[in-house]
């Protein structure tokens, strides 16, 4: 099953062995506006299920047209999303962020180890903001940046106002003096990088130039 926008011919929605679909900041703005809300409580009434699936998307394009891809992307993902990482029914994602993201237990006892410094954290690859999103419930005084605009929107959504986001390139540090924690994007078109040297931005390359930012 194929489920396209009129402009971007070729990307696929519930395709399993496809990357997701790709979200644009526009589509963001959307889910996050109230007809967004909206729309997306409709669209969580459906079941989605292979028995379904058919009915339901031809439903929920008749409602709401070309918005139907992003509107059930993102709710299936939400549904993915809750085993991973808890009570995130009103959070957005990309496919691929949610395959990265780390779960919610995790993220957690890292965030209580890492505050007993003390210190500012500063989560230089936030993507939609799990580890951001952890540190704060750990009590943790953390900021978030990445390069990529759709997953600051998103995480800007996530973690709601006040997050302390900004974007900028984990290759060119933001800040000194703090804890940085760098987790590079391992997937590309769907697929695992195993090589941490494939990594995007690169680990070592991400390490000098946090040195070198402390340094000066």
């Amino acid at each position: 099953m194929v489920l396209q926008r009129d402009d971007h011919r070729g990307q696929t929605l519930l395709n399993q062995s496809a990357p997701g679909l790709r979200f644009t900041t526009d589509d963001v703005g959307y889910l996050r506006s109230e007809a967004g809300v909206a729309a997306l409580a409709a669209v969580a009434e459906f079941t989605l299920t292979d028995a379904t699936r058919l009915a339901d998307i031809a439903a929920v394009r008749a409602s709401f047209g070309d918005r139907a891809p992003v509107l059930v992307e993102t709710t299936l993902l939400r549904r993915r999303a809750i085993g991973k990482l808890g009570d995130v029914s009103h959070w957005l994602f990309t496919d691929e962020a949610l395959q990265q993201a780390t779960a919610a237990p995790v993220a957690l006892h890292r965030a209580r180890r890492l505050g007993v410094a003390g210190a500012l954290v500063h989560d230089a690859t936030c993507s939609i903001g799990t580890e951001v999103a952890a540190l704060r419930d750990a009590g943790v005084q953390a900021l978030g940046s990445d390069i990529d605009p759709v997953r600051l929107a998103m995480a800007a959504h996530n973690l709601g106002p006040g997050a302390g986001l900004c974007r900028a390139d984990a290759l060119h540090p933001v800040t000194r003096d703090a804890v940085v924690i760098v987790d590079p994007a391992r997937r590309s078109g769907g697929r695992r990088r195993f090589n941490p040297a494939d990594y995007q931005p690169g680990l070592g390359s991400c390490s000098t130039a946090i040195e070198a930012a402390n340094s000066s």
